[in-house]
């Protein structure tokens, strides 16, 4: 008897392995054999779409009348299975491996397939995935690659970027990939982390920690942090992640983690993306806010941030104001009067002789986008050059020569970054050359 009842049980256990880790089978629909993931005979793979209201918000825009446009998706990650079928006809073949450096973006994991079914899931069709492959097959990779991978992403066309990685990096060592997301953020591109699954304070995982990304740890149905979620004063929202149904290889699998919230929240900025893609990350992350759900102590806390987003309720006919923008209205009244008199006497004697010119200074050492400022950006360009990648804007090779020796390297780019924080270089990095 005790053996019937163990064999039964592992039959069950069984059965419960098949249904999740194969393809729905008979109960597909025609629309689900056609790769849509999100039609709305299919229903939703994801439980936390629902929850987001980013079923409704969708409905909302594809019923607008209005032509919705392309909003991009980099998700940079292990790749794509480019045969799952219900990935097809979401992602652009525009996507680049930066582990072997070629074109074959192809997921041969697991991890970044899952990513991209969330996104595709929760978004409608003019959404799509642009693949890119900066962790290998174990799910390790370089934060340089990740830099490359977001300087493609920008070269073509990114809305959205969804990084469900991390490192231990808590002092911000990795300068590249600072200067990149930089980059993203001042061209109006949302960058959406991974908060980590280390069971810690994400502060100490990078680049959760960043001020200038949106961090996402994860939540389970009933809405407590997710299993080993990292949590801590850097997360900004707590979104669906446990035991999320995925695209995984050729089929589904259940999977948990912040890696599966992160893309819901980039799905979300996709939505509103495609509402006005004029929106910053600024933004976006504000509408987040106002129509987010309190979840642990009243307004932000360290473990859901600002809580889980729910757009379900949002306006797409309304018309978002930007804080910044200036009056329409011209000042009321102009000066009043122009000076009555003229100078009372001109000067005595023109000047004998005219002034001597002074020299135009060919550059300024380290201002490498000849802007008369050494800055930041002087840094990113200089660091996409080395990388052989393209530079946005001028570029002066002699200025980016910091330390005089008639080539670009790196530690060129060291010496102008010591000077941005005030260290002595040694070098006249800041100051005007002339001809000789």
């Amino acid at each position: 008897m005790r053996k019937t009842k163990l064999l039964s049980m592992i039959l069950s256990l069984l059965m419960l392995l098949i249904s999740v880790c194969v393809p729905i089978g008979a109960a597909e629909t025609e629309e689900a054999q056609t790769g849509k993931l999100n039609g709305y005979l299919l229903g939703y793979m994801s439980w936390g779409i629902e929850r987001m209201g980013l079923d409704v918000l969708q409905e909302k825009l594809e019923n607008s009348g209005r032509a919705l446009p392309e909003v991009r998706v980099a998700v940079l990650d292990t790749g794509l299975k480019k045969s799952n079928r219900y990935l097809q006809g979401r992602y652009l073949d525009e996507g680049y491996n930066f582990i072997d450096n070629n074109t074959d973006y192809d997921d041969d994991q697991y991890h970044g397939t899952e990513v991209s079914g969330v996104i595709a899931d929760g978004t409608s069709s003019n959404v799509k995935i642009l693949p890119i492959k900066v962790m290998d097959s174990n799910g390790d990779g370089k934060m340089s690659d990740t830099a490359k991978g977001i300087y493609y992403a920008l070269d073509h066309g990114a809305d959205v970027i969804n990084l469900s990685l991390s490192g231990d990096d808590k002092n911000h060592t990795y300068h590249s990939l600072d200067d990149a997301i930089a980059e993203a953020v001042s061209r109006n591109v949302v960058v959406v982390v991974a908060a980590g699954n280390q069971d810690g304070d994400a502060s100490l995982r990078y680049p959760a920690n960043k001020d200038n990304v949106i961090t996402i740890t994860s939540i389970n149905k009933r809405n407590n942090l997710g299993l080993l979620a990292n949590y801590g004063s850097v997360i900004d929202f707590a979104l669906p992640g446990m035991n999320i149904l995925a695209p995984h290889r050729g089929t589904m699998l259940l999977d948990s983690g912040t890696s599966l919230a992160a893309p819901h929240a980039a799905a979300a900025a996709a939505l509103l993306k495609t509402w006005d893609k004029s929106l910053n990350q600024a933004e976006i992350y504000e509408i987040f806010k106002q129509y987010s759900v309190d979840l642990g102590d009243k307004g932000f806390d360290d473990t859901f941030g600002w809580g889980m987003i729910d757009l379900s309720g949002f306006d797409i006919n309304s018309a978002y104001v930007r804080p910044t923008e200036q009056p329409t209205e011209a000042p009321t009244q102009a000066p009043t009067e122009a000076p009555t008199e003229a100078p009372t006497q001109a000067p005595t004697q023109a000047p004998t002789e005219a002034p001597t010119q002074a020299p135009e200074p060919l550059y300024i050492l380290g201002d490498a986008d000849g802007d008369g400022d050494v800055s930041s950006i002087d840094v990113t360009l200089m660091q996409r050059k080395l990388a052989e990648m393209s530079v946005y804007g001028a570029f002066d090779e002699l200025a980016a020569d910091a330390d005089r020796d008639g080539e670009l390297t790196a530690l060129d780019v060291t010496l102008i970054r010591r000077y941005l924080v005030g260290v002595d270089t040694g070098f006249a990095i800041g100051e005007p050359v002339f001809a000789q």
